[in-house]
């Protein structure tokens, strides 16, 4: 067997990166929902990852296993010994190679399109994010004028709004940078 083995990339993100172990398909769908801004359909985010882990547990990477919980059964997914044996690389479906095919320079051209087009999905949802944190701000400048009692606590939420708002500008700023748009004017709250 080859040292090397691909993964899907949001797998990959999941028990690689985050290194996620003895997990259920719950606790990797809700995981993904929260960390990738793309994926936003729970019953579709929950029949892929079911998918990929058949598909990771026919690999020998992870195994399957069933426990009771107050006589309620729950599927487990752990890593297998080979999973820590190997090297693990994201792959994507666009990314997978067919053997037997000359060279072609037409997929590299469609990769290109592709990485834009991702890059500028993420644009859009940093943009979101952004305005959604300073609306959020701004209530919490509100309702502390509203209730002064609540001053401090309300502060503390704008601070940490005032601190996500700075990080995604500097993302945002980033991707208009790499996309060779011009730089907004947006402002941190």
């Amino acid at each position: 067997m080859s040292n090397r083995i691909g993964m899907n990339v949001y797998l990959h993100f999941l028990l690689v990166i985050k290194q996620m172990n003895d997990f259920t398909v719950t606790q990797a769908k809700d995981a993904l929902l929260h960390e990738q801004s793309d994926l936003t359909d729970a019953v579709e985010t929950r029949k892929f990852i079911y998918r990929q882990l058949t598909s990771n547990v026919t690999k020998g990477l992870l195994k399957r296993s069933e426990r009771l919980n107050n006589g309620i059964k729950k599927v487990i997914y752990s890593k297998t010994d080979l999973f820590f044996t190997v090297k693990i690389e994201p792959i994507t479906r666009r990314s997978k190679s067919k053997k037997g095919k000359s060279h072609n320079i037409q997929p590299k051209v469609v990769k290109a399109i592709d990485y834009q087009e991702e890059l500028k999905k993420e644009l859009v949802a940093y943009e979101i994010d952004l305005n959604t944190t300073i609306e959020e701000a701004k209530e919490y400048k509100r309702l502390s004028a509203r209730f002064p009692n609540l001053q401090g606590q309300l502060q503390q939420h704008h601070s940490l709004a005032k601190e996500k708002s700075i990080k995604l500008l500097g993302k945002l700023h980033a991707l208009q940078n790499l996309l060779g748009y011009t730089v907004t004017g947006h402002q941190s709250c």
